[in-house]
């Protein structure tokens, strides 16, 4: 059975389906989100699923940063001669404060344990040149795989999607660095719909991500 909603009432897991149906080009980009509807019974209706609607707003702005502004990250590769540990890091090039007031919600709808959503976002000029500029050939497509726990909530979303971006930054540069190096520096800019979903109680995100290198470090000697 299938009913329609007036405002956005969400559950706090949200999972990203990677349907046909998605769209993610230099102007536009539609997200088809869906949430398990009962995950948070015990809010009252003064201020329905309130945090559920809070997970809403983070994980759409997260991943829409991710697609238009793209992140920056710092990777050293793990070298056990050297007792060097692996160190990854990655963050936002830029705030989507200013943003976040384009972000469109639109087909509310529940259909037995879910509530499905479509979300819309225009980008800007800028964002469309940004995107041409690192869709350039030069700039190679990367995959990447990353988990973290569901009991986690958002954050764990948030964690699994760096882990992806680790993961496809890490396999990429082994292929093509004989030797480790220092430090490598650069910047992803989203490239498709991510896929979300759960695998044995930790979320599991796919990335697939335009992969810029800004700089390579070597070490001075062995």
């Amino acid at each position: 059975m299938e009913k329609r909603i007036p405002s956005l009432i969400f559950a706090a897991f949200l999972f990203l389906a990677n349907l046909g149906a998605q769209d993610n080009t230099d102007k536009k980009i539609r997200l088809y989100l869906w949430a398990l509807a009962d995950s948070y019974p015990e809010y009252t209706e003064e201020k329905p699923y309130q945090q559920a609607k809070d997970h809403l707003r983070d994980l759409s702005e997260f991943l829409l940063n991710g697609m238009t502004y793209g992140w920056d990250f710092v990777y050293t590769p793990s070298d056990k001669l050297r007792g060097v540990p692996e160190y990854f890091e990655c963050k936002p090039r830029h705030s989507f404060e200013n943003d976040r007031k384009n972000i469109e919600y639109d087909s509310v709808y529940v259909r037995e344990d879910k509530i499905f959503c479509w979300v819309n976002f225009i980008r800007t000029k800028q964002m469309e040149m940004y995107y041409k500029q690192m869709s350039n050939i030069k700039n190679p497509r990367v995959i990447g795989h990353g988990k973290d726990r569901v009991s986690k909530g958002f954050s764990g979303v948030q964690q699994a999607a760096e882990n992806a971006v680790k993961d496809g930054v890490r396999e990429y540069y082994r292929k093509i660095i004989k030797n480790k190096p220092k430090e490598i520096s650069g910047t992803i800019l989203i490239r498709k719909v991510p896929a979300i979903y759960i695998d044995s109680g930790h979320y599991a995100v796919e990335l697939d991500f335009f992969l810029q290198t800004s700089k390579i470090k070597e070490y001075n000697q062995f």
